[in-house]
């Protein structure tokens, strides 16, 4: 029969405590993360990383007069179609940028995630990640900048606004992963509404 004692009391105190705190921690990495009304789900980063990727659109490309915005264009979709037909390990290298992204900003100051900030602070913390953080932070933001830009400018529907009258080749041509990675995406669509095999 087991006696209470206040150090059995204590020491339960403490392992609810650290369970809570733990249970709170992994809700906070976890949870508030929801596809936009008109996203279909990603096929290669996770709901939480497209979050993280529209989140970073918003603030690195908000449109400017003729310019589309980012988010307009799905400059975020075709982050995840791009990683489709990148090896594993490139996949992961980017995945993880996001996670750093996302949760360092309390790190340097900010009361929240970066994608849980207003859009206004989010780019205040964006660029403070990018010019002050710690070099694998820098990297990391440096490495999405990139990817939005050419996802960006390299969109039709900029080109007027950048005075650019397209390249030489007029008729586009997708590579072979473009199939592979709409396919994919339909198969997800099906699957979530039920109709899936």
């Amino acid at each position: 029969m087991l006696t209470t004692t206040r150090r059995r009391i204590l020491g339960a105190g403490v392992a609810g405590a650290a369970l809570l705190g733990g249970g709170g921690l992994l809700s906070w990495l976890t949870r508030g993360y929801a596809l936009a009304v008109d996203d279909d789900p990603p096929v290669v980063l996770s709901v939480k990383e497209l979050c993280v990727v529209r989140a970073i659109v918003e603030v690195l490309a908000p449109g400017d007069g003729e310019l589309p915005a980012g988010l307009a264009l799905k400059v975020h979709r075709r982050i995840d179609e791009e990683l489709f037909a990148q090896p594993a390990a490139m996949q992961q290298d980017l995945r993880a940028a996001l996670q750093l992204l996302e949760h360092a900003p309390p790190l340097m100051g900010f009361a929240g995630r970066l994608s849980a900030l207003p859009v206004a602070e989010r780019a205040v913390a964006f660029a403070r990640l990018i010019t002050s953080g710690p070099d694998v932070v820098v990297q990391a933001a440096a490495s999405l900048r990139q990817l939005v830009g050419v996802f960006t400018f390299g969109d039709a529907r900029s080109w007027q606004a950048i005075g650019y009258d397209g390249p030489w080749q007029k008729e586009p041509k997708p590579p072979p992963s473009k199939a592979a990675y709409e396919a994919a995406v339909a198969r997800l669509v099906d699957a979530r509404a039920g109709r899936g095999a």
